[in-house]
């Protein structure tokens, strides 16, 4: 068995790549241990590629935060011979929010992670592209995109960013035309009012600690599909409060909210649509979100007795 590290020296407010690799040094262990540190975007799925391009069992470490892991695990989907681990770093960190019987403290506890259990959860996959949290359409695709900017501040963590972006885009992206099949069943209210927000979820968390699918279920081979139709500025303020807790979905003083639970999503539009990954914006034609039960191996740190 081989362990390797993938550490994003950028993941989050400080440079914390000396630190850690100074504590991946000090880990016990008989098996091999290799340290990666990325100098540039896409960096990390390359390295994970290459290091899991054997037939030896691989554990990949993505050091940072959901960006990082999402780029590890777009580069060992589809080997059975890797698994991730998540050392969360960075600003966002939500996945690991979405595994109950673990703090995210826990996965910093480095010796508990190489010595830790392999589990199987699921994963969405669009034309190529990976998710294991959630991916979205509308609304927030605008909203990540400018999350950027804000998390540029000082003293800007990634939540405080995200609801920043937010505010700054609530008279700018309220309003998307788009028709929706889920299960191959036509979305009416998609047709007869425009879309502010779809969101096809397999974790509960994102944009820093928004439980936008508060029933997603890591492992039940379904994804947790929400929309929500246009509304007002003033309702927007009024929702958004409860968006964040998780307290929008089935809630009979939101009519304007749907939810769903299946395996397949698709998007029409006149234009292609940005489809928000794990923060990261691609732009596509007609996509469509699937779910790929148990693709994904992930590595939950050892607990102690």
């Amino acid at each position: 068995m081989k362990h390797v590290f993938i550490i994003n020296p950028v993941a989050g407010k400080v440079n914390r790549s000396e630190e850690l690799t100074k504590k991946i040094k000090e880990i016990k262990t008989d098996h091999e241990v290799v340290i990666h540190i990325t100098q540039s975007q896409g960096e990390a799925e390359r390295l994970a590629r290459e290091e899991s391009d054997c037939e030896e069992t691989v554990r990949i470490y993505a050091c940072g935060g959901d960006g990082t892991a999402n780029e590890v695990l777009t580069g060992i989907a589809g080997r059975d011979n890797a698994s991730l681990g998540i050392v969360p770093i960075g600003s966002g960190n939500d996945f690991v929010k979405s595994l109950k019987d673990f703090e995210t403290e826990d996965f910093l506890e480095l010796e508990a992670m190489v010595n830790g259990d392999v589990h199987a959860v699921d994963l969405l996959e669009c034309s190529g592209h990976y998710s294991m949290n959630i991916m979205t359409v509308g609304f927030d695709c605008a909203v990540a995109n400018n999350m950027q900017r804000f998390k540029r501040l000082p003293l800007v963590s990634g939540s405080l960013a995200y609801k920043m972006s937010i505010i700054y885009c609530l008279f700018t992206k309220r309003k998307h035309r788009v028709h929706i099949w889920v299960d191959g069943e036509r979305l009416k209210k998609a047709d007869t009012k425009t879309t502010l927000l779809a969101i096809c979820g397999n974790g509960n968390y994102y944009g820093g600690g928004i439980r936008a699918c508060p029933q997603g279920v890591i492992d039940d081979g379904l994804i947790d599909f929400v929309h929500i139709e246009t509304v007002s500025a003033v309702k927007f303020i009024a929702l958004l409060g409860k968006y964040i807790k998780g307290q929008h979905v089935n809630n009979p003083k939101l009519p304007f909210v749907t939810s769903k639970r299946c395996t397949k999503v698709k998007f029409t539009a006149n234009e292609p649509l940005d489809v928000n990954f794990d923060g990261e914006i691609v732009v596509l034609k007609d996509p469509e979100i699937r779910i790929l039960p148990g693709a994904l191996r992930i590595i939950t740190p050892k607990k102690q007795k």
